[in-house]
């Protein structure tokens, strides 16, 4: 692997693009290094809502470390598992200098990267390590995919030296799309303070995308009763509480979990008993939201 793969072109722009906007983040970089020194081989993910700084995080790691492996499901005819097999092997082939197959191996099957990464392990360094990173995982189509299948056909285990590092959106663990056997670590950006969440440009992004098509009178006065929670958080009883107080309409209990399911992505959660309460990620979104709540009265 003495040979840095070219990234696609689209790629290399994504990536430029996004370090723009890098800040701070030298504690991701900390937590990714002590991980891979920690374990022979696993999965780190950072997780973080949109605007908060994981493409920037990926851009600089990848622009320190020229022979890291690139995929981002975002870009257009990108999302899907056989696109991302196809990209993949054929810049880890690049590295390996193989330019043929053997047999009738094809690398869009979804068997072949696991043998590839296999291969690479097998005949490697002692020190030496394949670190693929993988940005906007759940913008990928899992539909376009086998049944009971990891995102994108992610290796459920991995060889010595090979690494995955992803970035994500906030996930329920039931949903990770991913089902692993191998050393893994998630490091949530939320429980972090970095400069982005001053970022009027990426609150404003989270707000159109939790009104989608606009806000129902149900969802304002949800909005209204998370952006007063304080930072203890509220649960589902007492937002129900609160709306049903302030209309006669009476709000059903499942219509506010299924409003809080639809802004997952934007909430923290903590379990206190059989209670779970929910706040916004952000005291500084929580706020920016309480005034447009406001105006959408």
């Amino acid at each position: 692997m003495s040979n840095p793969p070219r990234l696609p072109t689209e790629f290399e722009l994504i990536i430029q693009e996004k370090i723009k906007n890098f800040r701070n983040f030298e504690f991701v970089f900390a937590a990714i290094n002590e991980f891979i020194h920690r374990y022979e081989h696993g999965y780190f993910t950072i997780v973080g809502v949109p605007g908060s700084g994981k493409s920037a995080i990926l851009a600089k790691y990848l622009t320190d470390n020229p022979g890291v492996i690139y995929y981002n499901a975002q870009v257009a005819g990108k999302n899907y598992a056989e696109e991302f097999l196809k990209s993949i092997c054929n810049q880890i082939l690049e590295t390996l200098h193989i330019t043929s197959l053997p047999g009738n191996m094809n690398i869009e099957d979804n068997g072949f990267l696991s043998l590839l990464l296999q291969k690479i392990s097998d005949n490697k360094e002692p020190l030496q390590r394949l670190i693929i990173v993988i940005d906007e995982l759940d913008a990928v189509d899992k539909n376009r995919q086998f049944n009971s299948t990891n995102i994108l056909y992610l290796p459920r285990y991995l060889p010595n030296g090979v690494y995955f590092i992803i970035a994500r959106r906030p996930f329920k663990k039931d949903k990770s799309g991913l089902l692993i056997e191998a050393p893994s670590q998630i490091l949530d950006l939320s429980k972090y303070k970095t400069e982005n969440w001053d970022d009027v440009d990426a609150f404003t992004k989270h707000w159109q995308k939790m009104q989608g098509e606009g806000l129902s009178e149900i969802q304002i006065k949800v909005l209204g009763a998370l952006t007063k929670a304080g930072n203890h958080g509220i649960t589902v009883k007492e937002i129900g509480s609160i709306i049903n107080d302030e209309n006669y309409d009476i709000f059903d209990i499942f219509d506010i979990e299924e409003i809080l399911e639809q802004w997952f992505e934007f909430l923290q959660l903590h379990q206190v008993g059989k209670e779970t309460y929910y706040k916004f990620y952000h005291y500084t979104f929580c706020n920016w939201l309480a005034h447009k709540v406001e105006n959408a009265k």
